[in-house]
This record gives structure tokens, C-alpha cells and sequence, in this order.
């Protein structure tokens, strides 16, 4: 798939419209995707369950620092589909890369992680509006 197209679907755009506090300075978008990011670089690896997809006990810490609350399946399910987008950017742009049953950040990923946070946002807009 390239960057030009999309893999967003309309149930994740509004998840995201809901999670979005316009009255505050945080952005779940971006600051979900670096918490993602910066967990696995300060654990070194993070297990998976299969080839791209990561243990849910890492997403349930990823919720509470978030305040995500995900007691339905249809809400659960919701926020599946919010990791899905975070694991193919990360992996698409090269920031992680799978070995065997972990995965661990690049030194794509550190570099990005160095950006500003505009630009950072700018790379999963361009995932999100193709």
C-alpha cells in the first residue's frame, strides 16, 4: 500500500473525533502513536502474539494513560482498529521492525521520535486523508 492511500476506515475516524478534547493541548492521534513508540524503546521489546500484532496487555497501559475506557466489545473493537493504524504506519515507515515473537524501534523510529510534533502529526495525516 502506498502512502497515498488511505487504510483508515470511518469507524476510526470517529473514534478519534471522540477521544479529541479541543479544550486541551493533547492530541490522542500523535501522542498515542509516540507513547506506542517510546514504551517499546524504553522496554527494548515489546512481545507479540502474532507477526504484527502486539500483546493486549501492552494496549490496556496505552488506554489507562489515555483514559480510554474499553468495557464492550464494540468498543474494544473500536480501539483494535486505532493499534492496527499505530502497527502498519510504525511498520510501513520502518520506525519498528518484528524478530520472531517481539518487536522492537529502529533507528528510523528514534529519528522520528526526535522530530517536531507537527511533523510528526503531518506523517499519520498523510495515512489518514491519503
Amino acid at each position: 500500500m502506498d502512502r497515498d492511500q488511505s487504510f483508515v476506515s470511518t469507524t476510526l475516524l470517529k473514534l478519534l473525533n471522540e477521544q479529541t478534547d479541543l479544550s486541551g493541548t493533547q492530541i490522542d492521534l500523535i501522542d498515542g502513536f509516540l507513547f506506542m513508540l517510546k514504551k517499546i524503546k524504553r522496554h527494548k521489546t515489546i512481545r507479540l502474539i502474532n507477526e504484527k500484532e502486539i500483546h493486549p496487555r501492552f494496549w490496556r497501559s496505552h488506554n489507562r494513560a489515555f483514559g480510554y475506557e474499553t468495557k464492550n466489545h464494540i468498543n474494544e473493537r473500536e480501539f483494535r482498529l486505532l493499534y492496527e493504524f499505530y502497527l502498519n504506519v510504525a511498520f510501513k515507515e520502518g520506525f519498528v521492525e518484528g524478530k520472531r515473537e517481539y518487536i522492537q524501534v529502529t533507528e528510523k523510529g528514534l529519528v522520528y521520535l526526535q522530530r517536531r510534533k507537527e511533523e510528526q502529526l503531518e506523517l499519520l495525516f498523510q495515512y489518514i486523508w491519503g
